[in-house]
């Protein structure tokens, strides 16, 4: 994969790096970024991936300001939205940054979820 150059892109960037306690790593391919074990931001080609409020997330949808973030071809991940990283889109790209920073940063349920052990199945005597 080429890595994107574009000033607006880099700057998109140093931004996401620059948030207090954040951290990255390698994730499909791509700079992933976390608050804590939160995952908010990735950079992928010239594209902001973020998870946003539901909120916020359904207003950018409708306004087409972005589009959902696709596993595959017809398949959604989760509230993600893809949203350009570079160009004029920037700016926005921004300020959108920061809402899925403070949103990774409540302790609320919209963060990862605990999964649960499976008990095992009864054995029958």
């Amino acid at each position: 994969m080429v890595r994107p150059t574009s000033e607006a892109y880099r700057l998109v960037q140093a931004a996401i790096r620059d948030l207090p306690n954040v951290t990255t790593r390698k994730m499909f391919g791509a700079d992933a970024f976390f608050h804590g074990k939160r995952m908010f931001a990735f950079l992928r080609e010239d594209l902001v991936v973020l998870k946003l409020p539901e909120g916020q997330r359904e207003e950018l949808l409708e306004a087409k300001a972005a589009r959902p973030f696709l596993v595959n071809e017809n398949a959604a991940f989760g509230r993600w939205v893809e949203i350009p990283g570079s160009g004029e889109a920037a700016e926005r790209a921004l300020l959108l940054v920061q809402s899925a920073y403070s949103a990774a940063k409540r302790p609320d349920r919209d963060g990862p979820r605990r999964r649960r052990r499976r008990r095992a199945a009864p054995t029958e005597v």
